[in-house]
């Protein structure tokens, strides 16, 4: 089994990068340049923003502040987890002027106080219809209009616009929060076993399964690979920013976006170049979970 990867067309960060090489296959230290191992394979990676009903809202969306707009009183959403949702606060907090962070990923006790303080005021004044913290429920909130925007997932759009129900990954003026995730492998395994592992990894990295989270909206860790096992339109659409020259369909073969149509944020290059934040594990990220508890209590 093939255990050095190629190429991997994953974006990184800095704080990324001094976390993502280690100095040997079974090492504890990270290493300070590029080596054969990593502690996680990159797989899939996003620009995450607000998830919109523009047919309800009917006037143009362009800041991460409109969460906490009074005008949308108990029709907004946000995403119940706490590493996650802080960010999409953070977001909010700098858009409305309260506060410019020196570093959103890792905040101090009084940023985190205030962040909590931002939303705990808001939802003690009825702001939030709901805090999700499952993929269907998310899709619901939107489908039924009981939420006109929230945080959300790419895929959670896709499912509601393949209900023929009209939802947008709405850019922002303020940029996007971005993710990324991989596959980390135990240290114990060994044998068939480990190779077994490598064979997966491998696999999904050869392109199908690239393919089917690109066209949910997110982005493959192989990009090339991806594209290879996708229709040329697809990609334009997709990763290029072109308008659909023929209906755009889900994984699932439900259409999701009509001919003509152009992808929310336009083509890779505008999304992952607008990154405002990366989701991250703060230094303070025990009592940062604590007080989000608050929040959610409150």
């Amino acid at each position: 089994v093939h255990r050095v990867m190629q190429r991997v067309d994953v974006v990184l960060d800095q704080r990324l990068r001094e976390a993502i090489y280690l100095e040997g296959e079974k090492s504890k230290k990270f290493a300070t340049a590029p080596t054969q191992f990593m502690s996680l394979i990159p797989t899939v990676y996003n620009a995450d923003t607000l998830g919109i009903r523009p047919d309800l809202i009917k006037r143009p969306i362009s800041s991460w502040a409109e969460l906490l707009n009074p005008e949308f009183k108990g029709k907004t959403a946000i995403l119940n987890i706490p590493s996650i949702g802080i960010m999409d606060a953070a977001m909010v907090v700098e858009a409305m002027g309260i506060y410019k962070y020196p570093d959103k990923g890792n905040m101090t006790k009084k940023e985190i106080d205030l962040t909590i303080k931002t939303l705990i005021e808001a939802k003690k004044q009825g702001q939030f219809r709901a805090l999700w913290k499952d993929f269907n429920e998310s899709v619901n909130l939107m489908a039924s209009g009981e939420v006109v925007i929230q945080s959300m997932w790419s895929p959670a759009v896709t499912a509601v616009r393949t209900k023929g129900i009209a939802c947008n990954f709405q850019p922002l003026k303020e940029g996007y929060r971005a993710w990324a995730a991989g596959f980390g492998l135990p240290a114990t395994l060994s044998g068939r076993k480990l190779d077994g592992a490598y064979e997966f990894i491998n696999w999904f990295l050869d392109g199908w399964a690239g393919a089917y989270l690109n066209r949910q909206g997110y982005y493959s860790a192989v990009l090339e690979t991806a594209k290879s096992k996708m229709e040329a339109y697809e990609w334009a659409y997709w990763m290029e920013g072109k308008p659909a020259t023929q209906d755009i369909k889900s994984p699932n073969g439900d259409v999701l976006a009509k001919s003509g149509a152009v992808r929310d944020g336009g083509s890779y290059e505008s999304r992952m170049g607008g990154i405002a934040c990366w989701n991250a594990l703060m230094d303070e990220n025990n009592y940062m979970v604590q007080k989000w508890n608050e929040f959610v209590a409150a």
